[in-house]
């Protein structure tokens, strides 16, 4: 009959007893350092992605964006201000300046935060280009309060051109400095992933494997039934590799949750905001610059195409079920296409619908206005743009906003959520894994020093 030896027979074969227990004794621990870089390593490189996606480059992303938002509202406000008579545009030269301070105070924050080339070049001439605009919007109010409606209206072309083709790019481009780093470290952290945790898999089951070949040799060729301290390192071996496989692919969901469901769409949410003031920036210039009225409606009719374009055979009615039943919606595009058909967190559903129905009230409401205006009826046109009661413009504009809030909040809550718990899963990594792996190899030399000793 044939005897097929054991690996361990094998090994006893080459080499003596005490070569087999150092080359043992060294191996282990040759492997836990592997283990410790490699695991190391790996959640630094996690822990710099969730730091790059949630505190360097969305938070730069979204505040480009609320800038744009403050922007387009600014320069409404301007153009209401210059629709109405003097004494009656009380409100919208206070929403002006809440606007103004708005802007200030968020290219602070966007100053506060400059973290890629090319950012602080960028904020420096937004406030050299604001300061301009501001300078132009004075001397538009001058000519108003002059009665010059003609030097008026031509100062606020230019303010109006400024706004267009030089601050809201100059803000876009700052969005995209930021959406580029995200995307790029995000992209790079998604190919590393599987490597690392398969690298961390194989060294972590590789060092157990070895601490109970060394158990095995014990047995076979010294008889040791028992020994507990190879026995604590490989409990301690095994929860480590649990922990670090847990803490590391852990981590990796919540980064994708954060950056996939929750950071698209809020910045499919922000880039909508940010359109919708620019948009209703082009209604008031609609009323304001007759000469150019159906350009701005142009202008006006693209911007909303980019939030949101229906196909000819699909009804608001279909797509609100349709939302409601957690479908899909083929065939729409547009930002708020992207936000309906990436429905992910609780609550999200229902305020998209809202969303979704309070954006078509204020179009509705539009669509009257320029009815009004085409009918020769300008006074009222005006006033239906201007009005803050419930079924004017203003209104409408605030009460689609105020519902988009709710939206927003709730992908910025699941932003900020899966962010923290990502770090908080990677914490005191460091000192748990040098705490465990120096465990691992004294334990794995207290356990051979009594078998080396036989031979010295």
């Amino acid at each position: 009959m044939t005897v097929i030896p054991t690996p361990t027979q094998k090994l006893a074969q080459k080499f003596n007893t005490l070569q087999l227990l150092r080359g043992g004794w060294y191996t282990t621990w040759g492997v836990s350092l592997l283990l410790l870089i490699t695991s190391i390593q790996g959640v630094h490189s996690q822990r710099d992605a969730l730091k790059t996606v949630g505190k360097d480059a969305a938070p730069s992303v979204l505040m480009a964006q609320r800038l744009k938002d403050a922007f387009g509202d600014m320069d409404a406000n301007l153009a209401n201000e210059l629709l109405l008579k003097s004494g009656a545009n009380g409100q919208a030269l206070k929403d002006f300046d809440e606007s103004r301070k708005k802007i200030a105070e968020r290219l602070v924050l966007a100053a506060k935060n400059i973290t890629y080339p090319g950012e602080e070049t960028i904020i420096q001439d937004l406030q050299l280009k604001s300061s301009a605009y501001l300078l132009k919007s004075q001397e538009a109010r001058d000519a108003y309060k002059r009665g010059d409606a003609v030097s008026m209206l031509s100062i606020y072309r230019d303010a109006a051109n400024l706004m267009d083709t030089e601050i809201i790019p100059q803000a876009e481009k700052l969005s995209q400095v930021n959406s580029d780093e995200l995307d790029k470290k995000y992209a790079e952290q998604k190919f590393q992933n599987g490597g690392i945790s398969f690298l961390i898999t194989i060294v972590g089951l590789a060092q157990i494997a070895l601490l109970v070949l060394i158990q095995i040799f014990l047995y076979q060729r010294m008889r040791r039934i028992l020994n507990l301290p190879l026995l604590g390192a490989t409990a301690i071996a095994i929860i480590f590799l649990g922990y670090t496989i847990n803490a590391f692919t852990g981590a990796t969901t919540n980064l994708k949750i954060a950056k996939e469901d929750a950071f698209n769409s809020l910045h499919a949410l922000r880039q909508m905001r940010s359109l919708s003031y620019q948009a209703n920036a082009d209604e008031s210039r609609y009323l304001l610059d007759k000469l150019n009225s159906k350009k701005h409606q142009q202008l006006f009719n693209k911007k909303i195409s980019r939030i949101m374009t229906i196909p000819a055979n699909q009804s608001i009615d279909t797509i609100l079920i349709n939302t409601s039943k957690g479908g899909k919606t083929p065939g729409i595009t547009g930002l708020l296409a992207t936000e309906l058909n990436n429905i992910t967190f609780d609550g999200e559903g229902q305020s998209a619908i809202d969303t979704f129905k309070a954006f078509n009230q204020y179009l509705a409401i539009d669509k009257q206005i320029r009815q009004l205006y085409d009918s020769g009826k300008i006074a009222e046109a005006i006033a239906l743009c201007v009005g803050q009661n419930k079924g004017e413009s203003n209104w409408a504009f605030d009460n689609y906003r105020n519902i988009q809030n709710h939206l927003i909040d709730v992908n910025q809550r699941e932003f900020d959520g899966n962010i923290k718990t990502g770090n908080d899963r990677l914490e005191n990594f460091e000192l748990i894994a040098t705490t465990a792996l120096i465990s691992i190899a004294i334990l794995t030399l207290l356990g051979l020093r009594p078998r080396l000793m036989e031979y010295l």
